[in-house]
């Protein structure tokens, strides 16, 4: 098989639930007996996978995935008249744009030196075409620079962080303490405010501006107020999103009754069928909690 440019390489194995979020939410499930005859390792480890297919189910429905974490795409786009390459990432919100590169040769592209002059908006990010080194000659005699023009055909390739710091802690974090340690710095930045979801000791921290992009080493502006184990969650993810993987979750571990299905002779016309009739009560609140997330182009 023959590979080009690289495509997008996407990885969507990540919950929006911790096991221990899950039950300390207030379901009135049983979640103790999902696998018969198994102990307690059994029934979370069945438990995380639930949790993990109703947050594959979520991520269907917003046509994205939530969790930060680094991307890489591939997109062909035009010059603007205004002398600006935009570009429309497949995931948001879009947090840092790490790498950029662009030309009319997409086997021949030339990288942007310095990522600090994108512009950010909502599902959009904007390039000032003069912050591209044009040094490079194209084909054939006295060929210079790309030779862009107002509309002309520019192939992309840039690599972005999008969506929602969503880690848990990899150390324990004592109380009074002034940093935390994660899994994963993704999506969190200086100045954020995150929330350790830890039962009865849940609270807020903010980032310090000292911070450094990307570190698992996150310095706090105040010391924490309660120990923390390792495992824990920590992350900015909306609360309405993480409430929807628990409902989703629950309606996943639900057991059904033992009505069978029928089919009804009718020659009624068609009609719309709410959302909980299609889906379940819990379903069906859930996307309606999320929907303002949903990936729509």
């Amino acid at each position: 098989m023959a590979t080009g440019i690289s495509p997008t390489i996407t990885d969507e194995e990540t919950p929006y639930l911790t096991v221990a979020e899950y039950k300390n939410a207030p379901t009135a499930i049983d979640f103790d007996n999902l696998v018969v005859g198994g102990n307690s390792n059994a029934q979370d480890a069945e438990l995380g996978r639930v949790i993990l297919r109703a947050s594959s189910f979520v991520n269907e429905y917003l046509n994205q995935n939530l969790v930060a974490r680094n991307y890489t795409e591939t997109q062909r786009t035009r010059v603007t008249g205004q002398g600006y390459i935009a570009l429309h990432p497949f995931y948001n919100p879009v947090i840092s744009l790490s790498a950029f590169e662009c030309g009319t040769d997409p086997l021949n592209l030339i990288a942007l030196p310095d990522c600090s002059v994108a512009y950010f908006e909502p599902q959009e990010i904007t390039i000032p075409l003069s912050q591209v080194a044009v040094n490079s000659s194209s084909s054939g005699p006295l060929g210079f620079g790309f030779g862009y023009s107002t509309r002309s055909q520019v192939f992309t390739k840039y690599t972005y962080v999008a969506g929602y710091a969503n880690t848990t802690l990899s150390a324990q974090a004592n109380a009074a303490a002034t940093s935390i340690t994660v899994s994963s710095g993704a999506g969190i930045q200086a100045g954020a405010v995150l929330r350790i979801y830890d039962g009865a000791s849940e609270e807020k921290v903010t980032v310090a501006s000292t911070y450094t992009y990307g570190s698992t080493t996150v310095p706090l502006a105040s010391g924490l107020a309660s120990t923390h184990a390792a495992g824990v969650a920590v992350g900015n993810l909306p609360n309405a999103v993480k409430e929807a993987a628990i409902l989703v979750s629950t309606a996943f571990i639900k057991a059904r009754g033992d009505n069978s299905l029928t089919m009804a002779i009718t020659t009624s016309p068609s009609r719309n069928v709410a959302g909980a009739d299609r889906f379940g009560s819990e379903i069906a609140l859930a996307l309606d909690m999320i929907t303002k997330y949903r990936r729509i182009r």
